[in-house]
């Protein structure tokens, strides 16, 4: 009777210990952050000053989405990216009105484009379809010219996703010391960096990492198996710079000490 005792109270903190874990992991992954980051004119050279509103990896957070969009809205961007894997592969995309109401919100703020994730291919015609009803253009493998505020150009590139083995940079992208305008490029992984180093760019704007979803609480160190670039800001063989969202949405729902983000990137004058 003492050791079924025993183990039944083994068995009782235990358990009690995993759904502690997971409601600190579900509250961690509720709490969106709206955060801005302040880049040097070199960043994007002849581009002028320019604000960029960022969101990436929503996976199907609804709640999460609307909150973005206020934020977005609030900070009057010039120009609104997303950054890939508006959807959750294991979560029906069904009854999608709350995702076309959204990005035509987006629309109606900020010219909007968007990129594929690694995740959106598993539906691809329903993701194609609903951002397509919505307005908002995908960039896969695509290059367009865009006036900026300041009434210079910017080159955006856009990249199929690396983990699916969908990019193709020379299709869209000038060999080192062709390009002619500042380049803007969306690639939803990081890593894709490495087969773009004979291309010019400039900015590259990347996700997927979900910043691990977990860091050090003491050291504030994102911990992550995906990329060397978990999050943040990085330099890239000179003068090229990558920004990696954390993202808004979170895998099994849970994030542990790295809060969901939205980003507004100034871009500043020089």
């Amino acid at each position: 009777m003492r050791r079924f005792r025993f183990w039944l109270i083994i068995i009782a903190l235990l358990y009690c210990g995993y759904k502690g874990v997971e409601y600190f992991g579900k509250w961690g992954a509720a709490q969106l952050e709206c955060n801005r980051i302040e880049l040097p004119a070199e960043a994007l050279p002849g581009a002028g000053p320019l604000r960029i509103a960022l969101l990436a990896d929503l996976h199907n957070n609804r709640i999460h989405f609307e909150t973005c969009i206020e934020h977005i809205s609030a900070a009057e961007p010039d120009l609104i990216v997303l950054g890939g894997d508006f959807i959750m592969v294991d979560e029906r995309f069904r009854r999608t009105r709350w995702a076309v109401d959204g990005l035509r919100k987006l629309r109606r703020i900020a010219p909007t484009y968007a990129i594929l994730g690694n995740q959106d291919y598993e539906k691809l015609e329903q993701v194609e379809r609903v951002f397509a009803t919505a307005g908002v253009p995908i960039l896969r493998n695509q290059a367009l010219d865009w006036r900026t505020p300041s009434g210079s150009t910017l080159r955006i590139i856009g990249l199929g996703d690396w983990n699916e083995g969908d990019e193709a940079p020379a299709t869209c992208m000038r060999p080192t010391g062709q390009e002619t305008h500042p380049v803007l490029l969306l690639s939803h992984d990081p890593e894709s960096r490495w087969l773009l180093r004979r291309y010019d760019w400039d900015l590259m704007l990347a996700g997927h990492t979900h910043g691990g979803q977990l860091a050090n609480p003491f050291t504030g160190e994102f911990i992550s198996f995906r990329s060397s670039m978990p999050a943040g800001l990085y330099e890239f063989e000179g003068s090229r710079r990558i920004f990696v969202t954390r993202g808004v949405g979170s895998t099994l729902g849970m994030r542990f000490f790295c809060p969901p983000e939205l980003n507004i990137i100034e871009i500043k004058e020089k």
